[in-house]
């Protein structure tokens, strides 16, 4: 039997630094390896049914992050581009102008 150790580490900012640590639930993954995150870890950071989660492992750890509507929006345009048989290089490109033209008009 293997002993499995999960940690998450949830920044509403997207970010780990400077992140604070709140007090520390210990609970066991269910018959299908779900895990609940504890209610008032949720609250703090505005974590409800409809929010998409980055799970991925680093040194050893389960990490958590929300993700951006940004994230979100660039997957959708790769997607779209990859069908649309764009190369990443032509893709690239293209965001380059869309966010020239965006700071242009914003600023």
């Amino acid at each position: 039997m293997h002993t499995i150790s999960i940690h998450a580490i949830i920044d509403a900012n997207n970010s780990r630094a400077g992140v604070q640590i709140m007090n520390a639930k210990h609970m066991s993954p269910t018959i299908r390896g779900q895990i609940t995150i504890p209610k008032d870890i949720r609250d703090k950071l505005g974590i409800n049914q409809k929010s998409k989660l980055k799970v991925y492992i680093e040194n050893n750890k389960i990490i958590l992050e929300p993700v951006s509507k940004i994230d979100l929006l660039l997957k959708d345009i790769e997607e779209e581009a990859r069908i649309k048989g764009y190369t990443h290089e032509e893709l690239n490109q293209e965001i380059e102008i869309i966010r020239e033209k965006l700071m242009k008009d914003l600023y």
